[in-house]
């Protein structure tokens, strides 16, 4: 049972589940998937370079490695993804109030972490308005703390707004 306690709007069950998927993504910080990516690729293009001629032309051969190559350049992609929101964040220098919009613990992963999410309204530079929610895991116990707060405090990059974070004392 999902314990919910929304402040603005109430939002549905698949969006809550999305935003905790997206924050629990935002937890790693990338380091471990250009390992992986890296040494997939390392392995894959020395298996072309020294197994090959043991071979002969076996196309299987060639096929698991080519695919292999492939899968590393995915995890590099998706590392270098991570590795640089958590630098943009770092970096962050703007903190703003953002209105909560809900409040949850989250039984559909391990260990059922809080969940808090919030909606950051920032102006682009040409004035266009944008309005992006965001979310972010927090302890079981903060739950009851951020239930009665209306607003809470969001660091965040201007220029990419997508990168903010909750700033949590």
């Amino acid at each position: 049972m999902i314990v919910s306690h929304p402040r603005r709007t109430i939002i549905s069950r698949h969006e809550q589940f999305h935003l905790a998927q997206q924050a629990l993504r935002r937890l790693d910080r990338g380091t471990g998937l250009i390992a992986l990516g890296a040494s997939l690729i390392v392995g894959a293009i020395a298996a072309l370079i020294w197994l090959q001629p043991h071979l002969a032309p076996v196309p299987a051969s060639i096929a698991i490695n080519l695919m292999t190559i492939g899968i590393g350049a995915a995890c590099l992609i998706a590392g270098w993804r991570r590795y640089s929101f958590h630098r943009q964040l770092r970096a962050a220098t703007a903190i703003t109030d953002a209105p909560m919009i809900d409040c949850w613990i989250e039984n559909a992963f391990e260990g059922e972490p809080g969940v808090i999410a919030w909606e950051l309204v920032t102006s682009q530079p040409d004035g266009t308005e944008v309005r992006l929610r965001q979310a972010q895991l927090i302890d079981p116990s903060l739950v009851t703390v951020f239930q009665r707060a209306a607003t809470v405090p969001v660091r965040y990059v201007p220029a990419n707004p997508t990168v903010s974070a909750l700033i949590i004392e």
